[in-house]
């Protein structure tokens, strides 16, 4: 294809895009204001959930019968980073590793199955972990009270999360690069003693898990199994600079591990000596599948095209939630030069 039929092709696409009016932005997060001081907040991007599990624990199945629907309500699809920590009861849980232990006993899981919610002390109880399991009819019932006391937290969030990371095939070597912005209450409200935690999760691992009725089941399928920890397992310490923080980390994943179905989780959250003093200020998930993707092929059909485009377009003028795959030059913004760099990708460029 001729550079002269290229430019016209572009000129066309240019010329369309400009007729319709596409001069908008949309960032992901975006950032809200506050009433009319110099207070800002930021959407909630993730609820962390951390399941406290084990391939011998009886009840465990169940907990995650209710976590299921909790992880389905409509009202929280795609708002909730879930990673399972196993550890070792009555058996030894191939799951199981020194760092993940030591986060549930660090925590204070003391009953299993068990979870914590963004870190916060919903029941009052001065303890983080609730036990999530139930049985019969009763496990819509507690997925139901656990996912409305999720959608009832309405804590402002004063610092957002920009989640990247690239991945080498070859050597399997992945880099992890989180940074942010903060409110300019940020440093008022929780201090210096601000933590970020990275967890690396991954789905669909098959191996034996003790049913409710006492017997094993050989092939139970194991999701969001927190494979480690990037980070040191309490957060590595935040410098906030002009109200913006940024932290890399790298791992040489094992061949065992399918990146494919792997996530990197990432959060900030207090630093404190205690449990109820680590409570999440924001959280982000990313799929590492999505790095293995076609680049500018945003509606994942293994090409780019028009469609594409127009996934970009709607992103932009705020009709389709912005995904950081259509931020093609990672400036934080979905924009006219993200679809100028699908139109380029389009065209071979």
């Amino acid at each position: 294809m001729s550079q002269c039929l290229i430019d016209m092709k572009k000129f066309f696409l240019f010329s369309v895009l400009l007729f319709i009016g596409v001069i908008t932005t949309q960032a992901y997060p975006k950032l809200v204001a506050v009433n009319n001081d110099a207070a800002t907040e930021f959407p909630r991007q993730k609820h962390l959930v951390e399941l406290f599990t084990s391939q011998g624990c009886l009840y465990c199945p169940l907990g995650e019968e209710v976590l299921e629907l909790v992880y389905q309500k409509p009202e929280l699809s795609e708002k909730i980073a879930w990673a399972s920590l196993h550890i070792n009861i009555t058996v030894s849980d191939v799951f199981c590793t020194s760092k993940t232990s030591t986060i549930c006993t660090d925590l204070g899981a003391t009953s299993f199955p068990s979870a914590t919610f963004n870190r916060k002390d919903y029941t009052g109880d001065g303890k983080l972990p609730i036990v999530v399991s139930a049985v019969n009819e009763n496990i819509p019932i507690v997925a139901q009270e656990l996912s409305q006391m999720l959608m009832d937290d309405t804590t402002p969030c004063l610092a957002n999360i920009k989640l990247d990371a690239t991945y080498d095939e070859t050597t399997r070597m992945l880099n992890v690069d989180v940074s942010g912005q903060t409110a300019s209450n940020f440093i008022a409200t929780y201090g210096n003693n601000v933590g970020l935690t990275v967890y690396l999760t991954e789905d669909s691992l098959v191996a034996r898990q003790l049913s409710p009725d006492g017997t094993w089941v050989p092939d139970y399928v194991h999701n969001h199994v927190v494979r480690d920890v990037l980070s040191s397992i309490k957060g590595d310490m935040v410098t906030i600079t002009n109200g913006i923080y940024q932290k890399s980390f790298t791992k040489t994943l094992k061949e065992a591990w399918n990146v494919n179905n792997m996530q990197v989780i990432a959060f900030l959250h207090r630093k404190g000596s205690t449990p109820i003093t680590r409570e999440v200020i924001n959280c982000e998930m990313i799929d590492l599948r999505d790095l293995l993707a076609v680049k500018g092929d945003i509606n994942g059909d293994g090409k780019v095209d028009i469609a594409d485009i127009n996934a970009v377009i709607n992103m932009m003028l705020g009709k389709a939630d912005a995904v950081p795959a259509a931020d093609l030059n990672t400036d934080g913004n979905v924009d006219i030069s993200d679809v100028n760099a699908v139109i380029n990708l389009m065209l071979g460029k």
